[in-house]
């Protein structure tokens, strides 16, 4: 049986630390945080109860004080020799998600200048800089990361991607080339991370090389042929995109619900909802018990301007088992 403790019979740090996580979660967080303030304020020297602190203020919706928390943490941690980067980590977790990126920059920025070997934090760096839309500083951080490690094929992708984030396609290629030098075992997946990359910024033409090469040398990559199949379908050819995903679930028939679903999912996006009709009705039959994809069913009747049926598998999903709430 596990001791509960309470604010009289809780007589150590760890008995404290255990009753605050105890109300945080059971959703008391203004009890869990004072309990964590007061541990902060009594052991000053220990980083631990400011991180739990922050993480009890992040848990509570008060991103701001959890941030001021491990902004503290992150200044104790550039004074040492060997830098943890836990604060580090947590900042750029929450600067992301809350697209801050005029604070996440030069974060990243201070942190590479103290540990500027440190090739981990060049990556976050590059990525950071990519994010912000920095993308000549990105050159320059992977540039950097490249010479750094010049026998890793990754240092050479992420160049390639932050030349192709800036437009420099044939550079960005180039460096995809000497990552696929370095390590020609790995080739369809550096093909295939090319293409994803390429596409992400709408140069499907050579997304659509690049990947068809990753096909080239490895043939039954289902995720590979879903990819093809998404720049396709961008590109209009609908009936080519649709043949792409079968071969996936030809590769992978397990997955063939999510499959014809993550199809569909594109197919309405670029407004062919009579095909994506036909792509949710498979889903649905290789997953009869997933409302969601009756939900999609229905959004591309509607789409099509077929009320009645969409009403009809509305319906339908509702008496799904798991259903409730949609």
């Amino acid at each position: 049986m596990v001791e509960r403790f309470t604010m009289e019979t809780a007589t150590n740090p760890k008995q404290l630390c255990d009753l605050a996580e105890e109300h945080i979660q059971e959703g008391r967080y203004e009890k869990g945080i004072s309990i964590f303030k007061g541990l902060a304020e009594t052991y000053p020297g220990d980083d631990s109860f400011v991180m739990s602190l922050a993480w009890a203020y992040k848990d509570s919706g008060k991103t701001e004080k959890a941030v001021n928390c491990l902004e503290t943490l992150l200044e104790r941690e550039l004074t040492r020799n060997i830098f943890t980067g836990f604060a580090f980590d947590e900042l750029v977790r929450i600067f992301i998600d809350g697209y801050h990126y005029e604070k996440l920059v030069p974060m990243c920025e201070r942190v590479v200048a103290a540990h500027p070997d440190d090739t981990s934090l060049l990556i976050t760096l590059g990525d950071a800089c990519l994010r912000a839309g920095e993308k000549d500083r990105a050159i320059q951080v992977f540039e950097l990361l490249s010479e750094l490690e010049p026998d890793s094929p990754m240092s050479f992708c992420y160049l390639g991607n932050a030349h192709i984030a800036a437009g420099n396609l044939n550079e960005g290629v180039a460096a995809y080339e000497k990552a696929i030098l370095i390590d020609p075992s790995d080739m369809n997946t550096f093909y295939g991370r090319l293409g994803n990359f390429l596409f992400r910024y709408g140069h499907y033409g050579k997304a659509e090389e690049a990947l068809r090469k990753s096909i080239e040398i490895k043939g039954k990559h289902p995720a590979t042929h879903c990819s093809l199949g998404d720049i396709l379908i961008k590109q209009g050819k609908v009936d080519e995109g649709m043949a792409s995903y079968e071969n996936a679930v030809g590769f992978d028939a397990e997955s063939e619900g999510s499959y014809h679903n993550r199809l569909g999912n594109i197919l309405t996006e670029e407004s062919f909802h009579h095909e994506a009709i036909a792509a949710f009705s498979k889903a649905i039959a290789a997953e009869p018990e997933n409302p969601f994809y009756y939900l999609r069913l229905a959004e591309s009747y509607k789409n099509e301007g077929l009320g009645d049926k969409a009403d009809e598998i509305y319906k339908k999903a509702k008496t799904i088992k798991g259903a409730a709430g949609i």
